[in-house]
């Protein structure tokens, strides 16, 4: 088992760490939905590698609490981290910056949903404005030599050389 001490400030210190990147990771999602408000596509391609790269570093975040965690002997069920906090002063910082970092990442799932969300309504809309531009070419007139639109032959056509 790891030193209680060291482990709490270790905790205590990925705790800032992870709520830090927490709060980038928000500015992102804030960013993307601007972008997908504003219909900027090539925006949300960058946008797209930066939250990749940010939920990366969060996950990593996450393991070396674990590790720390489990370390310190609480194992590595999802409640070890409220189990350690379980074992601190009411008045401990990483009580607050615990709830803080929750509330954040509550905001975050909320956020990307309904960017997931505005995303799945921009494909509809796509996809509707495609079904309709392909259908009204099939129906468009074609033009001849003189530039002068020539009806569209439908079926099969018989009797060609």
């Amino acid at each position: 088992m790891t030193n209680p001490s060291f482990a709490d400030e270790r905790l205590a210190a990925l705790l800032d760490e992870e709520n830090h990147e927490l709060d980038g990771f928000l500015r992102l999602l804030e960013r993307e939905q601007g972008a997908l408000g504003a219909g900027e596509v090539d925006r949300l391609v960058v946008l797209a590698e930066e939250k990749a790269a940010a939920f990366s570093r969060l996950a990593a975040i996450g393991r070396r609490r674990a590790e720390t965690l489990i370390g310190a002997g609480f194992g590595g069920r999802p409640e070890a981290f409220e189990a350690w906090l379980a074992r601190l002063p009411e008045k401990a910082p990483a009580r607050a910056r615990w709830q803080r970092l929750r509330e954040a990442a509550a905001r975050a799932h909320d956020i990307n949903r309904r960017n997931g969300e505005l995303i799945r309504m921009r494909l509809l809309h796509n996809r509707q404005a495609l079904a309709l531009l392909l259908s009204l070419a099939d129906q468009a007139a074609l033009y001849g030599p003189d530039g002068q639109a020539q009806p569209r032959p439908s079926g099969r056509q018989i009797d060609l050389a």
